[in-house]
């Protein structure tokens, strides 16, 4: 009984401690890269200065990209996180609102001093977002 009582009142002050998994993140550079109309890929697109503030958030199991057209994505499996010599990788399988399946990984280039991105993954084109974390 006395083990019960310190296990809940353990878990209570534990619970006064939690916090929220959201990670806000700014854009600063696209490239594209899509297929032809055979189905092969193609070259990716030069680099395009880009502003835009992206959303990741473990606790409503989403990823909001907030572009001219808001991309929503709800998170439906967090894959293990792969670690290379040179890269880090966070990846998630997730569906937009009309359903559609995409893949999205946030990468750690460790071998370029850290750089950050984000690859959004379709069937025909992949999105390839430089960004960094904004801490507030």
């Amino acid at each position: 009984m006395k083990l019960f009582k310190i296990i809940t009142l353990l878990s209570l002050f534990s619970v006064g401690f939690t916090f929220s998994q959201q990670f806000n993140f700014q854009t600063t550079t696209l490239t594209i890269l899509q297929k032809d109309t055979k189905g092969k890929w193609g070259k990716w697109s030069t680099p395009e200065k880009v502003k835009i503030i992206v959303k990741l958030d473990y606790d409503k199991n989403k990823i909001i990209i907030y572009s001219n057209v808001i991309q929503y994505y709800s998170i439906a499996e967090y894959l293990p996180k792969e670690v290379t010599k040179v890269d880090e990788i966070n990846s998630y399988l997730c569906k937009d609102i009309d359903g559609y399946p995409f893949k999205i990984s946030f990468i750690v280039r460790k071998d370029l001093k850290n750089k950050t991105q984000m690859y959004v993954y379709s069937e025909d084109y992949i999105f390839c977002y430089d960004i960094f974390e904004i801490v507030k």
